[in-house]
């Protein structure tokens, strides 16, 4: 019965996957088409030009540029006497601890498991079930980002906000042992650590490690303003302000823009259509806990009530996409329609099929052949 129990209760979380669902399948769609528009509005406008000057006239354009990395100053962590020339660098500090997972069976009995992760975020231990894994409350070092205040791209200089998204692939390494032994810790690889054994750490040890761009060339994709740059805002409302590594010319860098928004949109697509599915399966989940008592029955109703909900789930995501979908783009919306009807009418075909299959056919019992007696076969004569 507590089977049956947790299924009815599970009924409502049910209904906010669905809703969420849809949410994130509609919006998607939306933040997509606006995505599309931008890049093929950025297509038409940008416009490729050199960094070894600036040209007044391209003073509100869009416009792509790469050159080399134009700096000098050093940035400085004090407290670690790290010092590197670079447009940005950060301080990266990991804690070593407790991390929960749980999961819950039909029967409605929750398991926890726990696995030991680095992560630079605090994890709250005073909700875990198992009170004696204990995390950290504090950190031994905050984490902190160093900027540059004049990075130059040729002629031109990037914005503070451009500097600021640069990428940070580099590892420091080059430490003074004289002050990381002041401080306890000791160098492994590029970490700074107060673990006794970084391939073996206990829970709370932490690891230090500062990451800075070595970019020798960059790329710049955005309205150019002065010798800066500003964002570029579509007429889709999206911005679009990029600094690449390496050089790279306009539509190169807009394909990689592309390549983004399309690995988005697929991901959440993903995302919705499984919370669509999980949620519907959630709902019907009552059917299968109140046949799962009978052996055979049970089954056939549990795999039923799986292809259901997968295909209502898929059928509901499908017409989420579709109308989201047909305002701007009408020949893929009227196609995915097309495709939702068509699962429909294989639900509907499989499950008369099944009917069919289960129903029990009772053959017509033969009527049985009376034999004359000798005495009624004499009054007939």
């Amino acid at each position: 019965m507590k089977r049956i129990t947790n299924s009815f209760a599970g009924i409502l979380g049910g209904f906010v996957f669905v809703v969420i669902g849809i949410v994130l399948l509609w919006w998607n769609e939306g933040n997509n088409v606006k995505n599309l528009k931008t890049t093929g509005e950025m297509d038409k406008v940008v416009v490729d030009v050199g960094s070894d000057s600036v040209d007044s006239n391209n003073d509100g354009k869009l416009i792509a540029t790469h050159g080399k990395v134009i700096n000098e100053q050093e940035l400085v962590d004090s407290t670690f006497n790290v010092k590197v020339v670079s447009p940005i660098m950060k301080r990266v500090v990991e804690v070593y601890q407790w991390e929960e997972n749980s999961s819950t069976d039909d029967d409605g009995n929750t398991t926890y498991s726990y696995n030991k992760v680095w992560d630079s975020e605090l994890i709250d231990s005073s909700d875990f079930h198992d009170k004696g894994k204990a995390n950290p409350k504090t950190k031994m070092y905050d984490d902190e980002v160093y900027t540059s205040k004049d990075v130059g791209v040729g002629a031109f200089k990037l914005s503070s906000n451009q500097i600021e998204t640069l990428s940070t692939k580099a590892n420091y390494s080059d430490f003074d042992t004289e002050t990381i032994s002041k401080l306890n810790l000791t160098v492994s690889t590029h970490y700074l650590t107060n673990s006794k054994n970084l391939e073996n750490p206990n829970i709370g040890d932490t690891r230090i490690s500062f990451v800075y761009n070595n970019s020798t060339e960059l790329s710049v994709l955005a309205v150019q303003q002065g010798n800066t740059f500003v964002d570029f805002v579509s007429s889709a409302g999206k911005s679009v302000n990029r600094v690449m590594d390496g050089t790279h010319s306009g539509h190169e860098m807009i394909n990689v823009i592309k390549s983004e928004n399309n690995f988005l949109k697929w991901l959440l697509r993903f995302i919705g259509t499984i919370l669509c599915i999980g949620g519907i399966g959630a709902i019907l989940k009552p059917i299968s806990a109140i046949t799962s008592y009978i052996p055979i029955l049970g089954s056939l109703v549990g795999a039923a009530v799986g292809l259901v909900s997968f295909v209502l789930g898929l059928a509901l995501s499908l017409i989420i996409i579709a109308v989201a979908w047909i305002r701007f783009r009408p020949i893929l919306g009227i196609c995915l329609l097309a495709i939702v009807a068509a699962l429909i009418v294989f639900l509907i075909m499989r499950s008369k099929k099944q009917k069919e299959n289960t129903s029990v056919s009772v053959p017509e019992q033969p009527q049985p052949i009376q034999e004359n007696t000798q005495s009624e076969q004499n009054n007939q004569q």
